[in-house]
């Protein structure tokens, strides 16, 4: 799998140098020689932005992988939801997707990478990029876990059909229409009023999937509706996908991103979905995306989706220490 993949630029692996004060570029394994017996979590980038720019949408989400690489290793490794540091080597980072030539063969080599990944028994974590990777990260996850549920944080519906072609906006219904993604699992969670076509509202809901606008999350409670959410997504203990699109949190938290909303998720609501999509067992993978540093803010964006990325790590991390019966849900 290695050969579809660049190494990660070495100068951001930031380190103070200070044993009593690691951050996470001290701590995360590089490359397929990084993997341990102690890895759980493998970090992959995608750097590209042909699915944005093939849905009409603003391009700079392919600096985001690096951009939110440069603030997460800058991290400290310490939790105290938890009371633990995240470990040495607990997770590995193997660089970014090689993304020369068009979409569908960007894809392709995704879904090879990603797959290879799950059947080390590991849990990806990969970084966009538009919401189009979405869709061959879970074709890669599909091939060894089967079908899946999805939880997507967002305020898009992104079940457009392709017009001609696949873009940003269609990954949910490719899914779908190839079985791959159990439309009576699909949980749309945060979507947002004004941004989205009936046709596709309907269109969903046809085929079984679940709509839980982003007032109805407030009118019930987050904690509540999110525990809903992902009990719907994994209806037992199925394998469950999480997808982070970064436009569902409000612009005042998230300027840098390929749409912005001037209403949406709090940075808060956000990093909770992180932590208990990594704290729960059925979760097999996960992705962070249209993040676009071009439009960012002294790295606001890119800070709350490193922030993200170590909710999900801490939570993994914490799971792998418990008996399956006191995951969270």
């Amino acid at each position: 799998m290695f050969h579809h993949l660049i190494p990660t630029n070495s100068a951001l692996f930031f380190s103070k140098n200070d044993p009593n004060d690691p951050r996470m570029g001290d701590l995360v394994g590089k490359g397929g020689d990084g993997i341990t017996e102690h890895t759980h979590t493998a970090i992959i980038g995608v750097p590209q932005e042909l699915g944005v720019a093939r849905n009409g949408g603003r391009v700079g989400a392919a600096q985001a992988p690096d951009a939110i690489r440069a603030m997460f290793y800058r991290l400290a490794p310490y939790d105290f939801a938890n009371q633990r540091s995240i470990p040495q080597g607990a997770v590995v980072d193997l660089g970014n997707i090689r993304c020369e030539g068009e979409l569908e063969e960007i894809h392709d080599r995704l879904t090879e990478v990603v797959a290879a990944v799950c059947r080390r028994g590991l849990v990806p974590l990969v970084l966009g990029g538009g919401h189009d990777i979405t869709y061959a990260a879970a074709s890669g996850v599909h091939a060894v876990h089967g079908t899946l549920g999805i939880i997507n944080f967002d305020a898009h519906l992104d079940v457009r059909p392709p017009n001609p072609l696949r873009n940003s906006g269609t990954s949910f219904r490719m899914l779908i229409e190839e079985g791959k993604l159990a439309a009576e699992r699909f949980v749309e969670f945060g979507i947002q009023s004004f941004a989205n076509a009936r046709a596709h509202v309907e269109w969903l809901q046809g085929k079984g999937g679940t709509i839980i606008p982003l007032e109805i999350v407030r009118q019930d409670g987050f904690a509540r509706t999110l525990s809903t959410a992902y009990q719907v997504a994994a209806s037992g203990q199925r394998p469950v996908y999480g997808t982070l699109d970064i436009d569902g949190v409000r612009a005042a938290d998230a300027p840098g991103v390929s749409a912005t909303m001037p209403d949406g998720f709090a940075a808060s609501e956000l990093l909770d979905t992180a932590r208990l999509l990594g704290s729960s067992k059925e979760t097999v993978a996960i992705d962070i995306v249209e993040v676009n540093p071009q439009f960012d803010r002294d790295n606001q964006t890119a800070k709350l989706a490193a922030h993200a990325m170590m909710r999900f790590i801490a939570g993994r991390e914490a799971a792998t220490k418990q008996p399956a019966s006191a995951a969270v849900h």
